[in-house]
Order: C-alpha cells, then structure tokens, then sequence
C-alpha cells in the first residue's frame, strides 16, 4: 500500500513540474548514517573553527546522543581536552564551534557554540576527532604522529563526501589559505 502511494506521488510532483524533468525525489537511502566535520580553519593566532554537517535526514541532538570534539596534542596519541557539543542540528545544516578568542568577527559570529582552549586551540599538526558516545566517528589529521596536514590553511570537504571517516584523506578536501573563512556555516 505504502508503494502504491508513493507511486501516485510522484505522479503527482511529476505532472505539476510542468515539463521540468529537473525534480529527484530521494530515495530515503540517499542519506549519510552519521553526521561529520565540513569546515576545519586552522588561522592565525586564535582564529580556529570546525563546522560539522547534518546530511542524516533528520534533526540531531548533540546532547543526548553526546556528541564531543577532542583533539590530539601534536599526534601524541592522546585524545584531550574534550568539549561536550550543545544544541541540535537540522537535517542539511551546518554546526559551528569556535575559538571564542578569534579576533576575526565572522568565526565567533557565525558559532553556535564558542570554546577557549583545548580542543579549540588546534594547529596544523593536531588531530581532531568528532565523537558519539566516547567512540571517534570522523576524524580531521593524522592520529599518533606529528605530521603537518594543514599548517596554516581552511580545508572544506568536498561534496562528493558524504559519510564520516576515521580515517583521514587529504585528498576529501579542498585546500584554501589561511584565515579564508568564505564557506564558514554553509555546506
């Protein structure tokens, strides 16, 4: 019956599109299982932000199912100074936590949550994780070394990503300059 229904929707989008062969409709499997990081600024001085995207389908709360961002001090292999996320994200919108100390007005302005220190005061060799529950679900670096991934730059995901990844690939990324903060809240 559910079928029959949805058949006769998309009759229904379809036959008001007036010729517009343009209109999808989604198969409800087309959505990611996880929300993850879009947006990683690591500026000058205080100037750092992480976006994360809700592409689930639904509105998240980052409170009950405790979501939190950690970071690894120079790829020592310790997760630390963990902040505990606040707040809900609607599906295809974006989260926004800065580094309330940013002298750039567009990062504090366009947070949904500010933090100081720890893990909010990251640099181009400390690995950020995003976690659900104390588990790592997405991750922005190299964990467990030292290496520079992103010294003095903005790395946006690119939109054919669409999943989280504990495993990090440069190459999911755009590369922009630093303090270049254009796509900050927008996926």
């Amino acid at each position: 019956m559910k079928k029959y229904y949805a058949f006769l929707l998309t009759i229904l989008v379809y036959s008001c599109a007036e010729d517009d062969t343009s209109i999808e409709i989604p198969p409800e499997d087309n959505f990611s299982t996880e929300i993850f990081f879009s947006e990683y600024i690591e500026g000058s001085s205080f100037n750092k932000a992480l976006e994360i995207v809700n592409l689930t389908g639904k509105t998240i709360n980052l409170e009950t199912l405790a979501y939190s961002i950690k970071k690894q001090s120079n790829g020592d292999g310790d997760w630390m100074g963990e902040v505990m996320l606040k707040g809900n994200i609607a599906h295809n919108e974006t989260f926004v936590i800065s580094n309330e100390a940013a002298d750039i007005p567009e990062i504090t302005n366009k947070a949904n949550q500010l933090k100081t220190g720890a893990p909010l005061d990251f640099n181009g060799n400390d690995p950020v994780g995003l976690f659900k529950n104390g588990q790592l679900i997405d991750i922005i670096g190299i964990p467990n070394t030292s290496e520079e991934f992103a010294k003095d730059q903005t790395l946006r995901r690119k939109q054919a990503i669409n999943e989280a990844s504990t495993e990090f690939r440069i190459e999911d990324w755009e590369v922009h300059e630093m303090n270049n903060i254009e796509g900050l809240g927008d996926y």
